[in-house]
Formats: structure tokens, sequence, C-alpha cells
């Protein structure tokens, strides 16, 4: 993975084959550019008097210096208008910066920071830099580039230790996002339940941390209806991955309870979907993706946090072994669920995590993640997730970190009526409400079997992987995106004694 690091330094004295200059629309100056030789800056200047470059978002132009400097290159990078200049408006930008970069076959190059300076202007740039140079050629015969970005430098006008320290840990947080886009890219064929668990155990020896995994027999010894049902109709057969992070002093502070819907590949089972597009079901494992990168990001950094992460893990298949719509199944905590379609199989192995994780671990809050539903696409599009829950305080404070980390997240409602729709005739519960709503009262059916513990639950059905209507950002690619690595590793850090109760 590529080195970010960050320097103070005037730009006359780094030694670069590429210094990329940030540049706002409609201004015809930038920090530092007395700095330059003056037949650059001149040149630079004219440009831009003439609006040769207008410095709009995401435009780019190179500029050779023909060695006039001790950079053999200067890319000059429109950051848009100033007043709409965020985080996530930097972080695109490093991303573009550092792609056009690749394409010009260098190893190493440096930006100048893009505006006032502050670690989150750092950790943004960091995580546009690393995010950008992602590729999954696994299965590839020829990797591509053949030249690949080692070290990048972001030239700042203060002390460096302290941001040094920030681009360290937007460092370690990109490889734990990199890691959920790795394992959320591979195909079926790879990575059914077993895999995934064999994944988890690793992470478990490389950080030192407890792991359990349970097999099918023994789910079923202790009432895990909901995963054992969804899981039998495959070959493969499910699993329940529990992954325990001690970080805390205090080892009786409750722990933060991560709960990912991990789905290796889903048919839809008897109730199976239409053809077009099923390839994309290896995708719906990314919930279990992502809880189990927060936790290797969590480890990394050695927070001081108790966190556990549980992944239940299935193949949802057609077989003769296959549960079936009109199937009723007794859960984990004892509720029975009517079966109406098959293919609302994440919220019935979600319902044993949750109710699972609850009983054995007493957490001070739960987060669950999972591609649950296409509702959540229709009603929100595939750039923004559906968040659930039953704690407003914990609710806000994930959707004010999505707006800086650019995973973006809006809440929607969990009224009375919603629970209404999941009444079953024969059972307590039914897996499906009907079209109405449908993003909410699958929410609804997980709200069974959470108690009264705070508790959201975030629906990435859209965000998870590039897929139609995903608006393109430069530190993104086709396939997992690891969408809420970054926000749900912020929570953890920016509050790591106390969620609200």
């Amino acid at each position: 993975m590529v080195q970010v690091k960050v320097e103070k330094a005037k730009i006359d004295q780094k030694q670069t084959p590429l210094l990329v200059i940030g540049v706002f629309e409609g201004e015809q100056d930038f920090p530092h550019s007395k700095e330059l030789d003056s037949a650059v800056y001149s040149s630079i200047r004219e440009m831009l008097e003439n609006k040769e470059f207008r410095g709009t978002f995401g435009s780019s132009i190179v500029v050779y210096t023909l060695g006039k400097g001790p950079m053999k290159k200067i890319m000059l990078l429109g950051l848009g208008k100033r007043e709409k200049f965020t985080n996530e408006s930097a972080r695109i930008c490093a991303g573009k910066a550092t792609r056009k970069a690749r394409e010009l076959e260098i190893k190493e190059f440096s930006m100048l920071q893009f505006s006032n300076l502050d670690e989150g202007l750092v950790e943004a740039m960091t995580e546009g830099i690393a995010l950008a140079l992602y590729s999954f050629d696994k299965y590839k015969e020829a990797k591509v580039p053949a030249t690949k970005i080692e070290e990048v430098t972001i030239l700042i006008n203060s002390d460096s230790l302290r941001f040094q320290s920030v681009a360290e840990k937007a460092n370690l947080i990109v490889e734990a996002v990199n890691f959920a886009r790795d394992i959320g890219n591979l195909p079926p064929n790879d990575c059914p339940p077993a895999h995934l668990a064999s994944i988890a155990v690793s992470l478990a020896q490389d950080y030192g941390m407890n792991v359990r995994v349970m097999d099918r027999y023994e789910l079923e010894n202790m009432g895990m209806g909901g995963i054992v049902a969804v899981g039998k109709g495959s070959n493969n057969p499910p699993k329940l991955i529990v992954l325990e992070y001690t970080g805390a002093s205090d080892l009786q502070q409750k722990p933060y309870l991560l709960v990912g819907k991990a789905v290796t590949f889903d048919t839809g089972g008897i109730s199976i979907k239409p053809s077009e597009k099923m390839d994309e079901m290896k995708f719906d494992k990314c919930g279990g993706c992502t809880v189990l990168a927060v936790i290797r990001a969590v480890a990394s950094m050695k927070l001081a946090v108790n966190v556990v992460g549980i992944v239940p893990s299935v193949e949802n298949m057609p077989s003769a072994t296959s549960y079936r719509p009109g199937d009723i199944i007794r859960m984990y905590n004892g509720k029975s669920v009517e079966v109406l379609n098959t293919d609302a199989e994440g919220r019935m192995i979600l319902a044993d995590a949750l109710a699972y994780g609850i009983v054995t671990h007493s957490p001070k809050a739960v987060i669950d993640l999972a591609t649950l539903t296409g509702a959540a696409v229709i009603a929100l599009g595939a750039n923004v997730a559906a968040v659930v829950g039953s704690n407003k305080q914990l609710i806000d404070r994930l959707r004010k970190l999505s707006d800086k980390t650019g995973e973006k997240m809006w809440e929607l409602p969990l009224y009375d009526e919603y629970h209404e729709q999941i009444k079953s005739t024969y059972a307590d519960i039914k897996n499906i409400g009907g079209r109405p709503g449908g993003a909410i009262t699958a929410a609804a059916f997980l709200s069974n079997f959470v108690n009264d513990v705070p508790w959201v639950h975030i629906d990435i059905a859209g965000t998870a992987w590039m897929q139609e209507g995903t608006h393109e950002k430069s530190y993104n690619h086709k396939g997992a995106s690891g969408f809420g690595v970054r926000t749900l590793v912020k929570l953890l850090m920016e509050d790591e004694k106390q969620l609200p109760t």
C-alpha cells in the first residue's frame, strides 16, 4: 500500500517528479506561488488570468517546468468554489490527482495542502490518495498498473509531527477499508461461509483477539433457527463468527456490538431472484466484511474500547433441503417467524445474531449493517444508506460523522404502523410486510430481537458496491466499496468510553 507522508517544506525545496497544486475556481493565485521559479510562476499566472485553466472542481492540467525548479512537472488541480470546499471535496480531489499521477507512471509525488490546515483536511487528503490506488487484480494474469505509486508527500505550512500521526491513523483505516473491499470482491466459488470464517480466524491470530466459529449442528443445538433455516439449502454449511477485541483498561466495560450480514451468495432460495444482475449477489456479504474490517482497524490502532463483531454467514440456495415459503421458524430468542419469502433471508440470520450477541455480551449499544433491502435503494438511491434505530443520539452521531466521511446516511422513521405490517396470522411475526415501506418493515422485524439495548440498523444495499445509479468518486472503484468502515471507526475513535444510553 502507498505510504502517505506529511512534511513541512517549501515547494522550492522539495525534489519531486510531480507537484500537485490546488487552485480554487475564479482565483488567480495560490499559496506559496512566489516560491516557484519566476518564469514558471508567470506562465501559470498567465494561464489562470486567460482562463485557460479555470479551477473547476476536479479539472487538472500538467505544466512542465523545463528544469526550472526541484519539481519536473506541476499539476494544477481544480478545487471548485472555495465556499463549497469540504473535507469530502479534499478527499475526491486528492483521489483525482492520484489517479492522474498514476497515468504519468511515476512512483512518488508531492501534493500541497489544499486549504486551511487542520486534522480533518490531512485525514481526508490521505484517505483520498490511498483509497484511489486500490485495485482488485487477484484473478488477472496481467496486474495493472505496471508502475505503482509507492509514496505521496503532503506538504504543509506547519509542524508535521502532529499531522503525520493523523496520516498514519488514516492509513490504518484505509487498509481496513481495502481489506473489506478485497473480501467483498471475492467470487462466491472462492468465498463460501467457511472461507469467511477462516479469514476471521486469521484476523484474530494476527491481532491477538478471541474468535469463535459455530457450525450448523452447534447452531441447531443453540436454537439458531433463522441461520440454520437459511443455510440448509446449500452444500456450503452456515457459520456464525464471533470476534472479540478487548482494548479498554477496564475489562468490565460493556462492549460495542457490531453485527454484519454475510450472505456469501444469494439466489433468493425458493423465492428465486431474476437472473439479471444476480452476479452482484456476491456483494450480499458486505455487511459482514465491514464488521471484520472495523475490528481490524480498531485492533491495529489499539483503541481503548471493547468491541464484539458477530457475522452470521450463509449461502442462500434453492434445493430439496431449502427452507420454504410457509415454514414457521423458531428463532434464538424464542419468537416464531412465518416465512413468506425466502429472499428475505438477511433479516432471518441477523435476528438470531442480534439476539445471541445481546444475551451473551450485554453490549452498551448495537449497530448492524446489511445489504438488506432493495426498498432502501428505491427510497434513497445508490449513494445513501438508510438508518433506522431506537436511539436518536446514536443515530445523530452516525449521521454527522457520515457527512464528514462522505459515507452518506439518512434516517427513516420507525412508527408503530410499520410493526403492524409484520404481524402474522400463524406466528408471532412474518418475515416480510409487503411492498410499502419495505426497508422500514425489515428494520421493524429486527427490532423484535434487540430488547431495550440502544440499537441502530444501517441498510447498505445501495452503497456496498458500485451499481446502477452510483455517483462516481475518484477514490471508489468498481466492485465493493467498503462502505461504513470509516464512519464506524471514527465513531469509536470519537468516544472510546461511553455511547449514549
